[in-house]
């Protein structure tokens, strides 16, 4: 084979040609990039040639480069071999072929994966791995567990007798190394190797140690599925329910337009037939409403039937005038620049109908000529031009006629009034096209570049952008849509136009390309009639026949939500009435989409717009019910009153999933972890009980419930497979959990030890090996052997109410009462409202009470258990191993030992607040305590109540630290450990759960936008607090000033001796069966002090929130102020003359009872119980004798039956005999004598001997005291 000639391209003479090392000459250095070849030597072979030379883009450069004609080394390809090529190929490849090559490479590269393994690594390190998995990833995970065939695992090595013992494996499903190894073949980096640990934990959903690509799938569907949520919760604008209202005065008839006055915004509606409505911004109710009079109306029926129809309407800002068209060929003009509206002008005898109008007026120059346009039936457009607009729309003649000033519309077309308005005309679309004129159904002037939109329902021109004048010769844009447009809008700074048609089809249009739309958005099941653009939020809203918005993306073309109205008329399938047009977009500050069906309206409010932009972060949109923490995965779990669980990384604070409707609509109110920490178990406010695979949210079993009644524990025991609940259904349920596919598993509620608890079940707790703590409402507190099921010791016995202490708070309320006028609706009052009421029972440990205060009579209810286990170890030990949180004071209680309760102390700042949280530190030497005021303390509790002493220990531990946490209820603590420290999380009734540090430094609130990093302390908020850059609102101005150090623990001495001896004499004094004195202490103080205080009608800012709360109204949070009333609008929702009549009332009602009788003695109400009533509770005064006049007045018949006045006594009155005798006894001569005498008509009897029933005369109405 002849040689190659070594030659010099043509091109070049003055570089070399042939190199051995490609060399980047502008920087001197050797090309180290990832996609760089390697050296000709070692990249090149004669397969790799014959590929380059028939690959595209190439066949024809080889040849040029390497100095030769194309036929030429087509023949050199066929007849030469491998040897010969690489011989003469180390000196003959140019630095351009070789660049050429590089460069194309590169191209490959890049279009056959955008983001490959050399640019993986590089992605932001703050992602989780998960998401930065793209679909190739996916495409390669996908062949790769398809194509996995594992070996199978040898139990035990065969013999010559005996075969190998093998276990089969299912082909697709890895163990752990051989997921690490395919996941980073796939992303062809070892950087996650460490995560995917985690992530094959978080994937092995069926606990075998195995991961198939159904498990994979799934996790990654979830995880796509709530950032999709979370974005599009950022994105959506009506975060609350549509408000409907029913247009009563429309009489069954659809609204045509709705339009919104200037200024003081009033929306106003205007029906089919002519009637006004006029109202508020919120729509609460219509100010006015009026018809348009007509004079050939026809009245003589029930309901008014007009002879003309409403077109359109539209509101001139600039001149406050309300324009309506209607059938009758007229437009008339309403002044609504007063309160009253009244007709000023009327455009009548015009020569088509007015359909639809559009306004334009210079905003900034008010009062320059501004612009009516207006489309008719007949396909025209019609321009108005006001000269004038602010002082005078039309020429008015100069007598002063009262009433409508009436306008011929030829006098207008004729230019007859040039000096006030200027009429121009023009078609819709080319008038030469001969296309049948058809009605203009939407009209928009475009000032800019003075163009004017209009549409029609026609196919051909179905809408037109055409100049206003047709003199200047601009182009007109004309848009073919099949079934023609319902709707349109335009936006300017958008540039877009989108229309809405019969076909149920949004498009969305460049103005200016009308041949195919930019977007189609499909998504609706009938007509779109009405359309709008937000530039704001870069969405478009549509609305259709069946009642039903839709919210669209602009950029993503997306559909980001759908709300259904669900108008009267709209439900069972039926498809309502619309107007002409069926929706408004009412811009800031008002923000909302109005939209009408039949005689109704309805309105939704724009969410985002009206937000503020630093919003406070929250967890949930609710109160939450706890917060528990996953040492296996890292993660804290968060439930809510909504019924929604989170999951939330730790280290981060980063959401990882939600399980939305977890029990449906009902509240979640406890939850709990197995010992593997891979199931989630809940309880909810109707007694259901759901167990769940914590990764992926799936159902695992659902528990029997109980009772309609209040889940408040739930403890899974994994040595004996069973899960035990308690709540306020009173009863220790059982349920078998060994069977891991029964989904519907029944209660077992033969508990060994008995149900003892006559009370609800409050809370629960175990400790190690197989102790079980329950506390109810009435103060009862069991433990129990959870392996034999019996009572392993009773620390105290539930207590009955006390009613004698009950009626004496009763006593003590009604001597507040005389200096409120609340008293008059004390029957609507709640419990929590009204604590001391002896009829209602508050709801027992319930985060939602306003008022912790325990009721007079009431005995404390056991809010929180919490076993200390480092202590339990000692089962001989005296020392406190259970504390439980009774109304805000926390007992210490000993398992072992004869004296049980050890001491007691009281937690919180303030009196009646409760302790609903407690978690101590593993060692069992810190104690972390959160209130209901919100705040958190730490208490040293390493040597406190060690040893149990004569007299119980009455001093508090050593105070650490606190810190504000929260702004309401602290519901639950959780002690966390970490690599990285120790940590507390918090959840609260204020809808947060925040992260805190063991020294109380806030690391931030699960929820937040910003993302925090544990071992990074700049990124907490610390030394920043959740109110540093918030603002207090009015109703938490008061508890915040009780907080004035909020920012890091604050060092508190303990109580001294002379504190102890005051606290020793107001605490509460219980012993292990029962308690004594346990009202009449520091919980009693507040309220006898305050009756004190009111009857001196003293009442400081301090106490003010106490007052408040006694004489807060049931139906309204509205508050009465002690001492004497003062009617002021503010303190009363009544009004202030229904409140003095009341008053009234009130004072002549006490007036009245004092007169009658002394004070209410509660001793008597005792006697009768529940049965008492109010006349019962009077000690009515002593009767006194009355003495009988000497003459007394005598009827005509006591004078005949011989009673004579002078000798009448008590006993001849006893005696009396004033009837007539028996009916069946025929009357005596002398009585038929008086009775003749007398003139009375003997009666006639009946054949049965009675007479016939006489008529009475009316009574007289006699003075009785009440």
């Amino acid at each position: 084979m002849e040689k190659f000639p070594k030659q010099t391209p043509a091109h070049t003479t003055s570089q070399p040609v042939y190199i051995n090392w490609p060399m980047d000459h502008s920087s001197e250095r050797e090309i180290t990039s990832p996609l760089s070849l390697p050296p000709p030597q070692e990249f090149v072979s004669f397969s790799k040639v014959r590929e380059l030379h028939s690959a595209p883009g190439l066949n024809g450069d080889v040849p040029q480069l390497l100095g030769g004609s194309e036929e030429e080394y087509s023949d050199l390809w066929e007849d030469s071999d491998e040897e010969d090529w690489m011989e003469e190929i180390n000196d003959m490849i140019p630095s351009q072929l070789y660049a050429k090559i590089l460069k194309e490479k590169e191209k490959k590269h890049n279009s056959d994966s955008d983001d490959e393994t050399t640019s993986f690594s590089d992605k932001d390190k703050t992602q989780r791995l998960e998401e930065q998995i793209k679909l190739h990833h996916l495409h390669l995970l996908m062949k790769a567990f398809q194509e996995h065939r594992p070996e199978d695992i040898v139990k035990q090595a065969g013999s010559a007798y005996f075969p190998a013992k093998v276990e089969k494996r299912t082909p697709g499903a890895m163990n752990l190394e051989e997921f690490k190894a395919t996941v980073a073949q796939v992303l062809r980096t070892q950087e996650y190797e460490e995560y995917l640990e985690k992530l094959f934990t978080k994937l092995d959903t069926s606990l075998d140690g195995y991961v198939d690509w159904n498990e994979f799938c799934t996790y990654m569907l979830l995880l796509y599925r709530e950032n999709d949520y979370m974005r599009t919760k950022r994105e959506i604008p009506f975060l609350v329910e549509p408000k409907l209202r029913h247009i009563v005065h429309n009489r069954q008839e659809q609204t045509t337009k709705i339009v919104a006055s200037t200024g003081t915004v009033r929306y106003i509606t205007i029906s089919k037939e002519g009637i006004v409505n006029v109202w508020q911004p919120s729509l609460n109710y219509v100010e006015k409403y009026y018809s348009i009079t007509n004079d050939e109306s026809d009245t003589s029926g029930q309901k008014r039937r007009f002879k003309t129809w409403v077109t359109d309407a539209i509101f001139l800002p600039n001149c406050n005038k309300l324009v309506i068209g209607s059938t009758s060929r007229d437009i008339r003009f309403y002044d609504c620049s007063t309160n009253q509206h009244f007709e000023e002008f009327q455009l009548f005898a015009m020569s088509d109908v007015p359909y639809c109008f559009d306004y334009w007026y210079d905003v900034k120059n008010p009062g320059n000529p501004s612009k009516l346009i207006f489309g008719v039936d007949t396909g025209y457009i019609h321009t108005i031009t006001f000269k004038k607009p602010v002082s005078q729309l039309f020429e008015t003649p100069f007598k002063n006629d009262e009433g409508v000033q009436k306008i011929f519309w030829s006098e207008i077309e004729k230019g007859q009034q040039s000096q006030f308005v200027a009429h121009e005309k023009i078609s819709h679309g080319d008038p030469s096209l001969q296309v049948l004129p058809d009605i203009v159904k939407q009209v928009m002037y475009l000032p800019d570049n003075d163009y004017i939109i209009s549409s029609t329902s026609s196919a051909l021109q179905s809408l037109v952008i055409s100049p206003a004048d047709r003199k200047d010769f601009k182009r007109s844009y004309v848009f073919n849509i099949d079934k023609g447009i319902e709707s349109f809008d335009h936006n300017k700074n958008l540039n877009i136009l989108v229309t809405g048609s019969l076909d149920h089809v949004v498009r969305i249009w460049n103005p200016y390309v009308t041949a195919k739309p930019m977007a189609v958005l499909q998504g609706h099941a009938t007509g779109v009639i009405g359309v709008k653009i937000h530039e704001g939020l870069v969405q478009v809203f549509s609305y259709s026949k069946d009642a039903v918005i839709k919210v669209w993306d602009i950029k993503e073309h997306s559909c980001l939500q759908t709300v259904v109205l669900k108008f009267p008329s709209s439900i069972h399938g039926r498809m309502p009435e619309h107007g002409t047009f069926p929706i408004h977009m009412q811009p800031a500050p008002h923000n909302a989409v109005l939209v009408t069906c039949n005689d109704y309206l309805g309105m939704l409010k724009l969410g985002h717009t009206s937000q503020p932009k630093n919003l406070d972060a929250v967890t949930h949109d609710s109160q939450l019910c706890g917060a528990i923490y996953n040492k296996t995965f890292k993660q804290v779990v968060t439930g809510c009153d909504s019924s929604n669980i989170a999951v939330w990384e730790l280290e981060s604070g980063n959401k990882a999933i939600v399980f939305s409707n977890a029990h449906g609509d009902e509240e979640i109110t406890c939850m709990a972890f197995d010992d593997s920490y891979r199931r989630l178990l809940t309880g909810a406010r109707n007694g259901t009980i759901k167990v769940w695979n914590f990764q992926n949210g799936h159902n695992l079993h659902k528990l029997e419930s109980v009772s309609e009644a209040e889940v408040t524990g739930i403890f899974p025991s994994v040595d004996r497979k069973i899960i035990i609940a308690v709540g306020w259904s009173r009863k220790i349920a059982q349920y078998d959990d060994s069977d891991p596919d029964n989904m519907y598993i029944p209660a077992n509620l033969r508990w060994k030890g008995g149900q003892i608890h006559q009370d609800d079940i409050l809370s629960m707790d175990f400790s190690p090996p197989n102790y079980l703590a329950t506390g109810g409402y009435d103060g009862e507190i069991a433990v129990w052997d959870t392996e034999t099921e019996k009572m392993f010791i009773r620390l105290r016995k539930g207590q009955q109410a006390d009613i004698l202490k009950k009626i004496e708070a009763m006593k003590e309320m009604s001597i507040l009462s005389k200096n409120s006028i609340a008293t008059a609706t004390e029957s609507q009052m709640s419990a929590d409202d009204h604590p001391l009421s002896p009829t209602k029972i508050p709801r027992p440990n319930s985060r939602h009470r306003k008022s912790h205060r325990v009721p007079r009579g009431q005995p404390s209810p056991v809010d929180k258990l919490l076993f200390l286990p480092s202590r339990i170890t000692s089962k001989t030990s005296d020392a406190a191993m259970l504390i439980s949180s009774e109304a805000g004071y926390l007992h210490w209680w000993a398992l072992f030992g004869a004296k049980h309760e050890v001491g007691y102390f009281y937690a919180p700042d303030t009196p009646d607040e409760s302790v609903l949280g407690l978690c101590a530190d593993p060692s069992n030497d810190a104690l972390y305590t959160g209130d209901t005021t919100g705040a958190i303390k730490v208490w040293n509790i390493s040597g406190y109540c060690r040893h149990a002493e004569d007299k119980r220990i009455k001093t508090s531990p050593e105070l650490i630290g606190s810190w504000r946490a929260h702004d309401s209820s602290i519901v639950s603590l959780e002690y966390i450990e970490h690599e990285d420290g120790n940590y507390i999380v918090s959840a609260s009734t204020d809808h947060t759960a925040r992260l805190w540090s063991t020294e109380g430094h806030y690391v931030g609130t699960f929820g937040q936008k910003k993302s925090w990093n544990l071992k990074n302390k700049s990124t907490w908020i610390h030394p920043k607090t959740p109110w540093s850059t918030k603002s207090v609102s009015s109703s938490d101005s008061k508890k915040n000033r009780k907080h004035s150090k909020t920012d890091s623990i604050s060092s508190v001495k303990t109580l001294t001796n002379s504190e102890v001896e005051k606290e020793d004499q107001a605490a509460p004094v219980s012993n292990g069966i029962s308690r004594e004195n346990t009202e009449q202490g520091e919980m009693e103080r507040p309220s006898r002090e305050r009756a004190r205080r009111l009857q001196d009608g003293e009442v400081d800012g301090e106490r003010e929130d106490t007052v408040d709360s006694d004489f807060s109204l049931g139906i309204r949070s509205q508050a009465f102020a002690a001492g004497p009333p003062k009617m002021e609008r503010s303190q009363t929702f009544l009004g202030t003359r229904v409140a003095q009549q009341l008053q009234t009332i009130k004072e002549s009602r006490i007036d009245r009872r004092n007169r009658l009788s002394k004070d209410v003695n509660f001793k008597d109400i005792h006697k009768f119980g529940k049965i008492c009533s109010p006349y019962r509770a009077l000690n009515t005064k002593d009767v006194e004798e009355i003495k009988i006049p000497t003459i007394l007045p005598m009827s005509q018949r006591m004078l005949n039956k011989g009673y004579n006045p002078e000798n009448m006594n008590t006993d001849t009155l006893k005696s009396m005999d004033l009837s007539y005798g028996s009916p069946d006894t025929p009357p005596t001569g002398e009585q038929t004598g008086e009775r003749s005498k007398d003139k009375i008509p003997i009666k006639s009897q009946t054949a049965a001997g009675h007479r016939k029933p006489v008529r009475l005369a009316p009574l007289k109405k006699t003075n009785t005291v009440m």
